[in-house]
C-alpha cells in the first residue's frame, strides 16, 4: 500500500534585490533580473487577478497559479477538475519596481508577502516555483497545501514513478505514514503521495 511522503525543496533564498538603472541602453524590461513574489487575493479571485495582471502590456509580469487537474471517480461516472491547491495565492514573476507595483494596485490583490518587518517584497525561489509545478503537472495523486513547520529526517530521491528525480526529505508519522512536501517560503508546503519502495536514501 503507498505511503505518502513529504518532500522539501533546498535552495531557499530570500534575500530582496535592488534594481539598478540600464547603464548599456537596453530598456526597463531588458536592464533587470526576474524574480517571483507572492500576493494574496479576494476570496475565489485567483485565476481572474493571474490573467489581469499578465495580459496587461505595459508590464513585464509572468503569473502562476498553484492549480491541480485531476480525474475523479463516480459511482456512474468519471469527472475531470481543476482546483486551486493554494487559496488567495498568486505567484508573479516581475522585474521592475513598475511591475512590483502594478500587483500591489491591482483590485483584486489583498497585499503582496514581505519578510517579517520589512516592506520590500519576499523573493520567492525559482526552483521552489518549478518544483511546485512539476509535483502539480506529474503527481498522480491529489496534492493538499499545508501550513506551518516540519520535522524532517530522511534525506531521500524519487527513483520510480511520476516524480522521478526529485530530492526532499522524509517525515514519519507516528502511525508509519510518510509526507512529502514542496516548502514555499512563508506559506507552507504541498503536500502529495508516493510510494516508498520508489525512494532511494541519499
Amino acid at each position: 500500500m503507498p505511503s505518502s511522503l513529504i518532500f522539501f525543496a533546498m535552495g531557499v533564498n530570500i534575500e530582496t534585490q535592488k534594481n539598478n538603472s540600464a547603464v548599456d541602453g537596453t530598456d526597463d524590461r531588458e536592464a533587470h533580473s526576474k524574480f517571483w513574489i507572492a500576493a494574496y487575493t479576494r476570496p475565489k479571485s485567483e485565476k481572474k487577478a493571474a490573467s489581469e495582471l499578465a495580459k496587461n502590456p505595459l508590464f513585464n509580469i509572468e503569473t502562476y497559479v498553484a492549480t491541480q487537474t485531476l480525474i475523479r471517480q463516480w459511482s456512474d461516472r468519471k469527472k475531470q477538475g481543476e482546483s486551486v491547491v493554494i487559496p488567495m495565492i498568486i505567484f508573479a514573476e516581475v522585474s521592475t519596481e513598475k511591475d512590483i507595483l502594478a500587483v500591489k494596485k491591482h483590485p483584486l490583490i489583498l497585499k503582496v508577502l514581505t519578510l517579517p518587518g520589512q516592506k520590500n517584497p519576499a523573493h520567492i525561489p525559482n526552483k521552489q516555483i518549478e518544483q511546485l509545478k512539476f509535483m502539480l503537472d506529474e503527481s498522480e495523486e491529489p496534492v493538499e497545501f499545508v501550513q506551518g513547520d516540519f520535522k524532517v529526517s530522511d534525506v531521500v530521491k524519487v527513483i520510480h514513478g511520476p516524480l522521478l528525480g526529485l530530492e526532499g526529505v522524509v517525515e514519519r508519522t507516528s502511525d508509519g505514514k510518510s509526507f512529502i512536501i514542496i516548502t514555499i517560503d512563508l506559506l507552507g508546503g504541498a503536500k502529495t503521495s508516493v510510494n516508498s519502495s520508489d525512494l532511494e536514501r541519499l
